[in-house]
């Protein structure tokens, strides 16, 4: 068979393997072990937090025979089928490619016929928010008047575009974005159990990368692996991700902090040089003084490992600028951050951005948006 990619393979089986969702997935279970099942729920979150696979898992518990504390048993003929999407009970559905009212009144029709083989004909809709309008109100009936033994999971990154007759007919769960140590200690493991070697600071870029996403994670792991050779180093994980090293940022933002533009100028050029996305480059600045911000307010809100720098670091960076300083140039980068979207000249933000930020000081505000256009007009010309 082909090669697949790492999120198909490590995708969870069981709850226990969903990361970062332990309240639902816990949840779920003692319904399933109380026999409280609902006949509709609704997942609710970012993509990539394991919606979809918290959803076959539940259609797996609730039709195996075998299923203990809640968990499916992942070995009987049921769950084996449900696993490679063979059974015709559990039908996944798309909603942005069939969000029409004749593809739901062909649910609503077919969800009335008993279940062939499992006990629970079970109905995933993904991406249920594509539906239109004539389609949910299709799909609220069936919500309102539920044949017996059928479950529909509706899983959604956009809930608030689902109408509150739905809504209210649910039982709704909100994933949520799950945390860089989470993502770290996933990659960790099956690196682990793939005999592959990784260094500790490149799976820490790749978690932050990710954005609170596994399924990124796993997507940019997989992207480092085959750069690297099968082997994940800091560097390769720099490149794939489009990161800017937390050595030159660190250069960089001494030179801002101490007004010498000049010299971060010339610091931005080398990262730029490197072929670093400038929207990247200004995400990686934010979160770099979020560390430094948290680090002045209490040093345990942070886990400095995660951050690439050590303690010493942060004590010699946190007396270059106060929470004031600190403030001023969080503004600025997502001032030129929000402008740099439209724009096909970022060099020249970004130039203007390191002078603005050369400028801060604790007794000076910053720099007006209009000021900010009249030097990137000059710069062009």
């Amino acid at each position: 068979m082909s090669y697949q990619a790492l999120y198909r393979v490590w995708r969870p089986q069981r709850f226990a393997d969903v990361v970062g969702q332990q309240v639902i997935t816990q949840t779920l279970k003692n319904a399933i072990i109380t026999n409280q099942i609902s006949h509709a729920y609704l997942f609710a979150g970012p993509r990539g937090t394991g919606k979809t696979s918290a959803a076959k898992i539940f259609a797996k518990a609730i039709n195996c025979h075998h299923q203990k504390d809640g968990e499916p048993c992942n070995e009987c003929e049921i769950c084996q089928s449900i696993t490679a999407g063979t059974l015709n009970d559990v039908i996944e559905i798309d909603a942005a490619s069939n969000n029409g009212v004749e593809e739901i009144r062909d649910i609503r029709d077919k969800a009335k016929y008993a279940p062939t083989q499992a006990d629970y004909k079970v109905y995933i809709i993904d991406e249920v928010h594509m539906l239109s309008t004539g389609a949910f109100n299709a799909l609220l009936k069936t919500l309102e008047e539920p044949p017996a033994n059928v479950i529909f999971i509706l899983a959604t990154t956009e809930p608030h575009k689902i109408p509150l007759t739905i809504l209210s007919r649910v039982q709704r769960f909100d994933f949520h974005r799950i945390s860089p140590q989470d993502t770290f200690d996933r990659m960790k493991y099956i690196l682990d159990q793939k005999k592959f070697k990784y260094e500790e600071k490149a799976l820490w870029v790749i978690a932050n990368a990710a954005e609170g996403g596994m399924r990124d994670a796993l997507s940019i792991l997989d992207q480092a692996l085959s750069f690297g050779d099968d082997d994940v180093t800091l560097d390769d994980a720099l490149l794939v991700t489009g990161s800017v090293t937390k050595k030159l940022l660190q250069t960089y933002f001494q030179q801002v902090a101490t007004h010498e533009g000049p010299a971060a100028l010339k610091t931005m050029d080398q990262i730029l040089g490197q072929g670093k996305d400038g929207q990247r480059f200004i995400e990686d600045l934010i979160s770099f003084i979020r560390d430094l911000l948290l680090y002045q307010e209490s040093p345990e809100l942070i886990e400095i490992a995660a951050t690439g720098l050590k303690e010493a670091d942060f004590q010699e960076l946190s007396q270059l600028a106060n929470a004031q300083q600190l403030y001023q140039m969080i503004d600025v980068l997502n001032q030129v951050q929000d402008e740099m979207r439209f724009t096909t000249h970022p060099d020249v933000y970004l130039e203007v951005l390191t002078i603005r930020l050369s400028q801060i000081s604790s007794e000076q505000p910053s720099i007006t948006g209009t000021a900010d256009q009249q030097e990137i007009d000059q710069l062009k010309q």
